[in-house]
């Protein structure tokens, strides 16, 4: 509950610096249209993602890291408002076991039984932005998460998985919202460049997955999935880098 309210706060002091800083800023945007300087048409954006698991999934599972891939669309010339796509995964467990054949190979050739646990998302909404060299911004997406876990076989002087099989998966319906700051660090022809530093929270709702240990192997070669159900809701932290395309001067040439 306190958690929500931390969330929520966040949320209204986003919203509050947006109302304030966005009519100075279109003023700025509006000043270099003027000036024959294109916006960007769109951005791209690539960030290092951890992840910290909440409630009963935080007390069964460790924190979790992977990579979020955006993509925005601003709807108008001033940027304020913006169409967000993101994907991304989160690896929260891993295993792995040294293992040797059957004779006649026995140990002269050995392998490794890798197992991960795996949270694939992927998600569409606004964002709410004051475009500038710093800029705040507030966004909500609706989507989907796929919580997967795979074994595979790879040998111990590579890392090339072999065998690949999918233990066991869930698939569930997703929001998220989130907000942060992006820092303009450099421009290229097209857009300018920013660090991209922010927080979302995973609302996954109710979901079964499996954890480290969760799969049991017997003598016989047969194993047993002990999979988990519980609400699987996250708090993600991001650090990235964004990138403008499309925009850049105009040619006043006719």
């Amino acid at each position: 509950m306190q958690r929500g309210r931390e969330v929520h706060r966040a949320g209204l002091a986003v919203v509050m610096v947006l109302a304030l800083a966005a009519p100075a800023e279109a003023q700025r945007r509006r000043d270099d249209w003027d000036g024959r300087v294109a916006p960007p048409k769109a951005y791209v954006g690539l960030g290092i993602i951890g992840a910290d698991p909440m409630g009963d999934f935080g007390e069964l599972v460790d924190d979790g890291w992977g990579l979020e891939l955006d993509g925005r669309f601003p709807m108008g010339g001033d940027g304020v408002l913006a169409l967000r796509l993101d994907g991304g995964f989160i690896v929260y467990g891993h295993e792995r076991r040294s293992l040797c054949f059957p004779p006649p190979i026995g140990c002269r050739i050995g392998a490794d039984l890798n197992t991960t646990n795996t949270i694939a998302f992927a998600g569409i909404g606004p964002e709410l932005t004051v475009p500038g060299r710093v800029s705040p911004y507030l966004n909500g997406s609706v989507g989907f998460s796929y919580f997967v876990t795979e074994s595979s076989l790879s040998g111990l002087d590579d890392s090339e998985d072999l065998f690949n099989t999918r233990n066991y998966s869930d698939f569930v319906t997703a929001a998220r919202v989130g907000g942060g700051l992006r820092f303009q660090v450099g421009n290229t022809s097209k857009g300018p460049v920013q660090i991209d530093l922010g927080v979302t929270y995973h609302r996954n709702g109710v979901a079964e997955y499996l954890r480290k240990g969760d799969i049991i192997d017997y003598p016989d070669g047969s194993i047993e999935l002990l999979p988990n159900r519980t609400e699987a809701n996250l708090m993600v932290f991001r650090v990235g880098v964004a990138f403008g395309l499309g925009g850049g001067p105009v040619d006043d040439r006719r």
